[in-house]
């Protein structure tokens, strides 16, 4: 059984495969998917996450269902009889009739509940600590830019959130070099900078930080960014682009980093507050490429992932076969 929750017990050997599968299925015509049902379930909205992967679904040949959240996740709290069954009901009859399960949910806690009594794979949508969906989909990009190899350095400018932790866990594997600039009171806690640290060391990587921009700019191959006020943070705005001000990805900034940086954003992205439109829309941004590869390795993800031929992926031959995968 494979689920994706985060990036944090594949492998290496597992995260290419699924970059390899993305590449191999992004034009072509085969069903890996044919007759899978996909059940999305979604407490936040979504608009790459939730269009991009039903796009790659139906293109593989399977279905997507649609089902309110509440219907899913009303359990755990203490009143009774509040919920309408217990989580493991819930999931042991969704596993009859569907192939697995895409949530994005609020807390982590609810998706390794899921997975843990969950038969058919669960696979993270976004949640408060990890994105892993888009940082398969920016590592493809960043691979397509590149070449296959780990000479390009990308450096994250602003909050240590899910989305920043996702991509370090997946380009350190993979041998990136990797920066991080930040505000202090929004920076990574001394267990999080050990983690990448042993990642670096374990996989050939580098990984070096720094509240300061100019001492991590120089030399980044890729200039990145997410919003500063992520979904259910609204209420702290004001505070936030407080701490976050000088962390404004501009042609300042750009200019700092070189002549050959690109500039990369998941989006959703606020213009004029932590990127200014002259960059997002610049000849070298890569949102767009970006975008289009939510459904490329969306597509890499799910026929990795039900096929289940990413247990083997660490043997020299895990090509995967894709019809009839």
């Amino acid at each position: 059984m494979n689920h994706l929750l985060s990036l944090k017990d594949f492998s290496p050997a597992q995260i290419q495969l699924m970059l390899d599968t993305s590449e191999i299925l992004q034009n072509g015509n085969e069903t890996p998917l044919k007759d899978k049902h996909i059940l999305f379930i979604f407490e936040k909205p979504s608009l790459r996450t939730v269009l991009g992967t039903e796009v790659a679904i139906n293109q593989l040949g399977g279905h997507v269902i649609h089902t309110q959240p509440e219907i899913m996740l009303s359990q755990g709290k203490n009143v009774e009889f509040s919920s309408r069954e217990s989580m493991k009901d819930t999931i042991m009859n969704v596993a009859q009739w569907c192939d697995a399960i895409f949530a994005r949910v609020y807390s982590h806690e609810t998706l390794s509940e899921m997975a843990a009594i969950s038969p058919i794979p669960v696979i993270n949508a976004l949640c408060e600590k990890y994105h892993p969906m888009q940082a398969i989909a920016d590592v493809l990009t960043i691979r397509q830019q590149f070449g296959v190899g780990n000479s390009a350095k990308i450096t994250f400018v602003g909050d240590a959130n899910n989305v920043a932790g996702s991509l370090f866990e997946a380009l350190l594997k993979l041998g990136y070099s990797v920066a991080f600039t930040g505000p202090e009171s929004y920076y990574w806690s001394e267990a999080d900078l050990a983690g990448f640290n042993k990642l670096a060391a374990a996989y050939s990587g580098s990984f070096e930080h720094s509240t300061n921009p100019n001492d991590v700019l120089p030399g980044s191959d890729v200039v990145y960014t997410d919003t500063f006020i992520s979904m259910g943070e609204e209420h702290l705005t004001a505070e936030k682009l407080g701490h976050f001000h000088g962390y404004q990805v501009n042609e300042e900034m750009m200019s700092i980093a070189g002549p050959q940086a690109y500039f990369m954003h998941c989006q959703p992205a606020h213009r004029g507050v932590e990127v200014t439109g002259a960059v997002l829309d610049h000849e070298r941004s890569l949102v767009k490429k970006q975008a289009f590869n939510r459904m490329v390795s969306a597509k890499g993800v799910f026929a990795s992932l039900l096929s289940g031929k990413l247990s083997d992926a660490d043997q020299p031959e895990h090509a995967l076969s894709m019809n009839g995968a």
